[in-house]
């Protein structure tokens, strides 16, 4: 047994340089393991359980391997806001499967359990990001998934131009880190600057360092209400039920208040919001739609007209009929634990 457990870091660091030197590798399986949680779902006992155990697993295997290759290519600093980020998306590609497994294990007390208390774990966390930490506004995925081939030809190419030209003309102190000029290398008493030399690759790569971001009481304000849209949208379900009108509209009025505060920072100043701001708040917008195919507008209004849509396709198109069917069998399901309110 010991030698079992001395061989577990070997074993590990074996593991990061195969994710290190095969990323492309590494993609392939972890979208075959996500198909894998598409095909089980429906076709045995408990399946849409284990399902999503898959699908999780899979997710978290994306986000460490992700992590791997950061760490591989000095692109992300082990800091508080990276670790509160790191446990934000682990919540997040497993609060379903927690919630099923709940509902299974103790019913529904225990699953509105669960609910709320990831619901108020990600509430905690991101009023920490954006009071705490200044973050100016909550990514959609917290951590987005890694862009492996673009981020390897990059540290490539700095290492092969800036790595070897910096090297050339100066070296880092280790233990401040600090660069410093050599003296064959230094220019003319008349031309020097006398600032500091900045080494472009160890930097680490954050895209809130490029830009100057101008944080107003508006824009904390919207989104402050954008973070506490899913507990006050819970807090209501409570007061009406959970199949009542007035929940669907209170969240649905708390985002167009939240979208049309940075609406308004966005006509005073344009260059206030910047370009990943920019696509978050395109993105909110078109999430949006998902309002659609929630509780209690699918029941009343949409479930009729997709099922009627799909099955006008299953009929006039080849082979169609193959995902078309299985997709109305398992709409509702999906529906019942995938477009809720509080998932955002």
């Amino acid at each position: 047994m010991s030698s079992v457990l001395l061989s577990i870091p070997e074993l590990y660091n074996s593991y990061k340089q195969w994710v290190i030197k095969n990323p492309q590798i590494t993609s392939d399986y972890e979208t075959t393991a996500k198909w894998i949680s598409y095909f089980i779902a429906g076709r045995i006992n408990n399946s849409h359980t284990l399902s999503e155990l898959v699908y999780c697993l899979s997710n978290l295997l994306i986000l460490f391997n992700d992590n791997i290759i950061r760490q591989s290519l000095y692109l992300k600093v082990k800091n508080s806001v990276e670790k509160i980020k790191l446990w934000l998306a682990i919540v997040e590609y497993s609060e379903v499967f927690c919630e099923l497994s709940a509902q299974k294990l103790w019913g529904n007390t225990g699953k509105w359990i669960i609910i709320i208390t990831i619901q108020a774990f990600k509430c905690l966390a991101r009023i920490l990001l954006i009071y705490k930490h200044k973050e100016s506004i909550i990514d959609n995925p917290t951590i987005s998934p890694l862009d492996r081939e673009k981020a390897v030809k990059e540290k490539d190419k700095s290492g092969l131009h800036n790595g070897s030209e910096m090297d050339s003309v100066s070296f880092t102190l280790k233990r401040s880190g600090r660069v410093v000029r050599k003296i064959e290398s230094s220019p003319p008493l008349a031309l020097r600057t006398w600032k500091p030399l900045v080494s472009h690759s160890l930097t680490p790569i954050n895209e809130n360092t490029y830009t100057d971001i101008t944080r107003t009481r508006i824009q904390f304000v919207a989104e402050s209400i954008y973070i506490a849209k899913p507990l006050i949208h819970l807090l209501s379900m409570r007061v009406f039920g959970s199949k009542a009108w007035k929940p669907w509209m209170i969240s649905l009025a708390l985002d167009l208040t939240s979208l049309q505060l940075y609406k308004s920072i966005h006509k005073r100043a344009k260059s206030s919001l910047t370009r990943n701001q920019k696509l978050q708040l395109s993105k909110r917008t078109v999430l949006l739609l998902l309002y659609l195919i929630r509780s209690p507008f699918y029941e009343e209004h949409s479930e009729n007209k997709i099922n009627a849509f799909l099955m006008v396709l299953s009929k006039n198109l080849p082979l169609a009929k193959l995902i078309c069917v299985p997709l109305m069998q398992y709409l509702p399901f999906w529906q019942s634990n995938y477009f809720y309110m509080w998932s955002t």
